[in-house]
């Protein structure tokens, strides 16, 4: 039997391991993902989860966007992932990731933010050792 903190490390490892397996070192997307790895946790801590995930739906919403840059893209493209992580780690659907921790009890958000919080210690690890991201990356 694996304790949480087993479980939610093999959880990061695999899907930061999947981000590092799929853009090469130089890629704006892996470095963004990078940043948002060591960021989300300031984030979340100084606006809460709501607004934290709230600013990383309005980035991610750029990807379709006409007249978006290349760059707007991929800056886009890592939010987007890091959303889909952040899903999947609170174990809710991506597309309602959103309105899950919005129409959340208060017990739920508390619940919802510790757990956020908890797994994002190896998600920063692991943004250090396998993306090669430093904090003080790029995280927006």
């Amino acid at each position: 039997m694996r304790t949480r903190a087993q479980q939610e490390m093999e959880q990061a490892l695999k899907l930061v391991q999947e981000v590092a397996n799929e853009y090469p070192e130089e890629s704006k997307v892996r470095q963004v993902y990078g940043g948002l790895c060591h960021n989300f946790p300031v984030l979340v801590r100084t606006c809460g989860l709501r607004q934290a995930i709230a600013f990383s739906v309005d980035k991610a919403r750029r990807l379709d966007s006409e007249g978006s840059t290349n760059e707007e893209r991929e800056r886009a493209q890592a939010h987007q992932i890091h959303l889909s992580h952040v899903a999947h780690v609170l174990a809710v659907p991506q597309d309602k990731l959103l309105d899950t921790v919005l129409t959340a009890s208060v017990e739920d958000y508390m619940l919802y933010t510790r757990r956020v919080l908890s797994a994002w210690v190896y998600f920063k690890r692991f943004a250090r050792s396998l993306l090669k991201v430093e904090p003080g990356g790029d995280e927006s």
